[in-house]
């Protein structure tokens, strides 16, 4: 078995058509969407560099026998996950320890050096959960729901108040005024007239070779006083390949929540992806979003459970076999 780190120009074809191979043995979600993958590239780098963090993507890890990927450790941000091809379920408890080495970068440390190390799964691979509580790990109480819509059975419409309106992000030219309002769904804090969101997340997705087929939504309120009129944005990324979307980040402004404007904006996007021939919408949901997307038409396809592990601070290690 080889081990090696990630190369984005060298191997995200190859990574790509794992998770894509992963995605027709199963038609579901427990394994990552190239779509995923690509957002953890270029939009999250992008991101954790301008805040001085370790870049998730530096610590992606390819396991190889005779030269095809077999399985991989991809880290999201203060947790890793781990997919592994059906018939090398064998190499996880490996897999966990090699991640527990050379993946320590990530996690915040304590102040007494220590880790609390986080790896996520999906509740669907019981294996891996005897793997984990055999080592030490526990599981946290909440959980996270990869919800799914099938948009050529849905008939929604994207209806909203006279005042507001609907777009798809190229009738919409001004991509700082919509990045800065996602931004501002997510910190309502930084609600001031004149806020403006670094661009470099918004700009480096835009370097994904799936950008082209992908596409924004965005819900205006055209009586805004203000210079920012964005309530509400999404990006959904396309795989044309799978025939899937990946409705990520979904964010509203805090004064527009509540209102009806996030739903009628994830029903744009319902219309969109039908209108492309998508067969299945993804959505990553925590806490009470869940019940938002629920309303939105979603159901969860499946859920996936963090466990958790206090390690000592150890210096990078990279191990290879």
């Amino acid at each position: 078995m080889r081990i090696r780190k990630f190369q984005t120009d060298r191997d995200l074809d190859r990574l790509e058509a794992f998770l894509r191979n992963q995605y027709f043995e199963h038609f579901n979600a427990a394994s990552w969407l190239p779509e995923r993958l690509h957002d953890l590239l270029y939009r999250v780098g992008a991101q954790e560099a301008d805040e001085g963090r370790e870049r998730s993507a530096d610590y992606i890890f390819l396991f190889e026998e005779k030269e095809e990927i077999v399985a991989c450790i991809l880290p999201d941000g203060e947790n890793i996950y781990v997919s592994v091809k059906d018939g090398f379920e064998h190499i996880f408890p490996s897999m966990i320890a090699f991640s527990e080495k050379n993946c320590l970068p990530l996690f915040a440390k304590a102040e007494d050096a220590t880790v609390k190390f986080w790896v996520a799964v999906s509740d669907s691979l019981t294996y891996m959960h005897r793997t984990l509580q055999e080592s030490g790990y526990r599981e946290y109480a909440e959980k996270e729901y990869m919800n799914c819509v099938c948009p050529l059975n849905e008939d929604v419409t994207a209806e909203l108040p006279n005042g507001f309106r609907f777009l798809y992000g190229e009738a919409y030219p001004d991509e700082e005024n919509k990045w800065s309002a996602l931004r501002l769904g997510f910190h309502p804090e930084y609600e001031t007239p004149d806020y403006r969101a670094s661009m470099n997340p918004y700009n480096g997705r835009k370097r994904s070779s799936l950008y082209p087929d992908s596409f924004e939504c965005v819900v205006i309120d055209e009586n805004a006083a203000e210079k920012n009129d964005v309530c509400a944005y999404c990006f959904v990324y396309v795989d044309q390949q799978t025939k899937t979307a990946l409705i990520e980040p979904v964010g509203t402004r805090e004064k527009y929540r509540h209102k009806g404007f996030g739903t009628a904006m994830m029903h744009g996007a319902i219309q969109r992806c039908k209108q492309l021939g998508i067969e299945r919408c993804y959505v990553d949901s925590f806490g009470r979003r869940k019940d938002f997307y629920t309303a939105c038409g979603f159901s969860t396809e499946s859920s996936i459970g963090f466990w958790y592990k206090t390690l000592r601070g150890a210096d990078y290690v990279m191990e290879t076999e």
